[in-house]
């Protein structure tokens, strides 16, 4: 399954010139529908692609957050101290949506599946970390030539303060803010 999603990606970006992206979830759907009793166990799979997906993300936040301390400070002169203020409203703009959201949606997730209590909701809404893809789209606004320096030092600077401020902050409290809530047992 490994070789067939890579391969997949591969072939159509460097030879068909298509979406890679495209192409893996079109192999990965043909291998789920007909591979499962055919040569791989569903146990097996899981543990190997959780252990793959582990890895992946490890490997993302430490070049993100390398790439990220680089960039602020190589171009520190393009952080301004009112940049700090802006980095405080942005994590608490993020988190209110994130509660707004939840707000928006309370109903459907109630009645689509097993009901969420409020101690439930509460701790998904303060433990959504928000890191690995917005950094990789940082990183990709930050190297675009039509942006300058300095706004996409701004822009590293936001992304991942925000990303540092939610591991720093929500990630070290969600184990006593469980506990508080009475959701370990």
């Amino acid at each position: 399954t490994i070789c067939c999603g890579y391969l997949a990606f591969f072939i159509a970006e460097s030879e068909l010139s298509t979406s890679g992206v495209l192409a893996t979830v079109a192999a990965g759907s043909a291998v789920a529908y007909r591979a499962w009793p055919r040569f791989v166990a569903r146990e097996t799979m899981h543990v190997v692609w959780e252990t793959i997906e582990f890895i992946g993300n490890t490997v993302i936040f430490f070049l993100a957050g390398v790439i990220f301390a680089d960039i602020v400070l190589s171009r520190g002169s393009f952080i301004q101290p009112v940049d700090f203020l802006w980095l405080l409203f942005l994590y608490v703009l993020v988190m209110t949506v994130r509660i707004a959201m939840f707000l928006i949606f309370w109903l459907p997730l109630n009645s689509l599946g097993a009901p969420i209590s409020w101690q439930e909701a509460t701790v998904m809404i303060w433990s959504g970390l928000r890191g690995a893809v917005s950094l990789a789209l940082a990183m990709v606004v930050d190297l675009e030539p039509g942006i300058s320096k300095q706004m996409g030092s701004r822009l590293m600077f936001h992304v991942g303060g925000v990303a540092a401020l939610t591991f720093i902050i929500n990630a070290s409290t969600a184990g006593p803010l469980i506990k508080y809530l009475g959701l370990t047992r």
